[in-house]
């Protein structure tokens, strides 16, 4: 005897994710490094080896018209504060597609050079936060952005595992692209 049919395998790939993006896969993450102290959430992160030095990349990430210029089209960043960029800067992102997308975020850390820390004050991320973080390797500087995300909540969560995780990264793949061409023309 069959007490429960389910004819719709949509149905169960829906059910199962809820279960997972509130219990288990949706777990929290814990960073064990000092610099993503305090910190918890899933760990984004994207990586580029950049053939000009530290100086040139971190020039273009803090000049408000140079980081504009490697933007994807469908993204405007601007400053919300007077320059210089430094500890305590707003910048506001608005993402242009099917319907507009903005958030806030303000500057944490700066370390010339090396190292970029914003905290997200709203939108999808908020509590979050995005870093950056420049090394020197060989004759080249390696380029990683990290963000660390959780999502409050089973819709924001099923939101991030089904569609917003994968723009993020499309996003960042396509500036890190933009930042590399720009960064090795100077060169």
């Amino acid at each position: 005897m069959v007490f429960w049919r389910v004819k719709c395998v949509p149905c169960h790939l829906v059910t199962a994710l809820v279960l997972m993006s509130s219990q288990g896969c949706g777990s929290k993450y814990s960073v064990r490094s000092s610099i993503y102290a305090g910190l918890e959430g899933e760990i984004n992160q994207h990586t580029r080896l950049i053939h000009a030095p530290k100086s040139q990349v971190f020039q273009i990430l803090t000049q408000e018209e140079a980081f504009k210029s490697v933007c994807p089209e469908n993204i405007l960043v601007t400053r919300e504060s007077p320059p210089p960029y430094q500890v305590g800067t707003l910048i506001r992102t608005r993402v242009f597609e099917k319907f507009e997308r903005a958030w806030n975020a303000r500057v944490e850390e700066l370390i010339p050079e090396e190292r970029i820390r914003l905290t997200f004050l709203d939108g999808f991320f908020a509590g979050g936060a995005e870093l950056w973080e420049l090394e020197n390797e060989k004759s080249a500087t390696r380029v990683t952005h990290t963000i660390v995300v959780q999502p409050k909540g089973v819709l924001k969560k099923l939101a991030w595992i089904l569609k917003v995780r994968g723009k993020h990264d499309a996003m960042v793949e396509a500036f890190l692209d933009n930042l590399k061409q720009a960064a090795e023309k100077s060169d």
